[in-house]
């Protein structure tokens, strides 16, 4: 049961020993809040971390030993441990009072014998194979039980699978993997949506910015800092929407997210040598219209989707961020199809009034609703400005000190600006 159930209960409690509401009342108020059954994560996380370990002391131990072993006594481990792992969280499962976290368990130790088997049995019958493959596969397993089961621990190794098979392929052998981006796409965000899980669509995201910046830095690295402002700002708009679409918690992970990659685009582009990397990309190459269409497309529907149902009901802090980042945007798109030598002081100084105008609604935002995070959010951006341009463009120290005063000024008023809301919100309330 929920604490928020729990509130509630002792609360209707209460209320019906002061004669505030009857018996018929609370039953009708209580069922508007069915229970629902809560999953010990920690219990499931602990059990996922001791897994893994397990599996990893279980392999290496094999490894150890190894040599001495046939081929049919080490296919039959491989295999073996694999089946017992599956099969033992199987069977906890059917159990009346089945733990989930031993299952989940049981079931994450199977993933890593997988993983486990696919180099052991390579081992054994001398595959030759371009080893980030196994990665792949591995990955694919791990996803095939997440859908199965459904499991988001399960979903959560094929993330980390999927970016290391990427990163693995980029680093190692300098190949753009865009079939990681598509994974990501087609296999967990859309099991994210059915499932109805802001952590899961959280992550999924995170790795889908990750990967996608691996694969199209290295096809094209022009399109890199325009392709992830335009998926900053499709995420953006899309989490602006959420509460309109069958899944209303999407619009946090959504707009945080796509809020943190419009910002970090955006303060590298308040710098001029960041800035001079915006030049008009080569339309000819496959990868670059592919990349930019995408993200042009999901930034076209999810404006369609905000038109259709939230945009009426958006407040004045969400209006003017969307106009900022519309703003940025542009200045980025005007860039890929105009701009031949790389942007100049005006993209420079336009940024930083962007960047600026995003802190100042976070502060505003925050202070008007009391919400410290946003306020030191804000303030924090403040400083990475005014820090990033202490370096960038000032070269008196008369002129740093004097950044330094205003900055230290801004901060103070800010801070007695939210103790003022704080103070004036609990009058009302009081």
């Amino acid at each position: 049961m929920s604490k928020h159930l729990q509130w509630l209960k002792q609360e209707l409690a209460q209320w019906r020993a002061e004669g505030l509401v009857d018996a018929a009342l609370a039953q009708r108020i209580l069922a508007r809040y069915p229970a629902v059954a809560e999953r010990n994560w920690s219990r499931i996380i602990f059990s996922a971390i001791g897994a893994t370990l397990v599996g990893l002391g279980v392999i290496l131990f094999f490894a150890y030993n190894w040599q001495e072993l046939p081929k049919a006594a080490k296919l039959a481990l491989a295999i073996g441990a694999l089946v017992v792992a599956h099969g033992g969280a199987m069977a906890v499962a059917r159990r009346a009072n089945a733990s989930h976290g031993l299952v989940e368990g049981l079931h994450v130790l199977g993933t890593m014998l997988f993983g486990a088997g696919i180099w052991l049995v390579a081992q054994i019958y001398h595959i030759d194979e371009h080893y980030p493959n196994a990665f792949l596969v591995w990955s694919l397993g791990a996803l095939a039980l997440a859908w199965a089961m459904p499991s988001m621990v399960q979903a959560l190794l094929a993330l980390f699978l999927v970016t290391f098979w990427a990163g693995v392929e980029l680093f190692d052998f300098h190949t753009a993997v865009h079939g990681a981006p598509l994974l990501v796409v087609l296999g967990v965000l859309p099991l994210a949506w059915w499932r109805r899980s802001p952590a899961l669509l959280f992550f999924a995201l995170a790795v889908l910015y990750l990967v996608t910046a691996f694969a199209a830095g290295a096809s094209d690295a022009k399109m890199l800092l325009p392709l992830l402002f335009l998926m900053g700002a499709a995420a953006l708009v899309t989490g602006a929407a959420a509460p309109a679409t069958d899944f209303p918690a999407a619009g946090g992970p959504l707009s945080t997210l796509g809020l943190l990659v419009v910002l970090g685009c955006s303060y590298l582009l308040s710098f001029r040598d960041a800035a001079g990397l915006l030049r008009k990309v080569d339309f000819s190459k496959p990868g670059v219209v592919i990349y930019l269409g995408a993200a042009g497309a999901a930034l076209a529907l999810a404006l369609v989707l905000l038109a259709r149902g939230r945009l009426a009901q958006l407040d004045g802090y969400r209006r003017w961020q969307l106009g900022l980042v519309g703003v940025g945007l542009i200045i980025v798109l005007a860039s890929v199809f105009l701009l031949a030598g790389g942007g100049g002081w005006p993209v420079v100084l336009s940024f930083n009034a962007i960047v600026l105008g995003l802190a100042a609604l976070l502060i505003l935002e925050g202070s008007e609703h009391l919400r410290p995070k946003l306020v030191a959010a804000g303030c924090l951006l403040f400083a990475l400005v005014a820090i990033g341009r202490y370096a960038d463009l000032f070269t008196s120290l008369l002129v740093r000190a004097a950044v330094f005063v205003v900055l230290g000024a801004s901060l103070f008023f800010v801070g007695n600006f939210y103790s003022r809301s704080r103070r004036r919100a609990q009058g009302v309330k009081s």
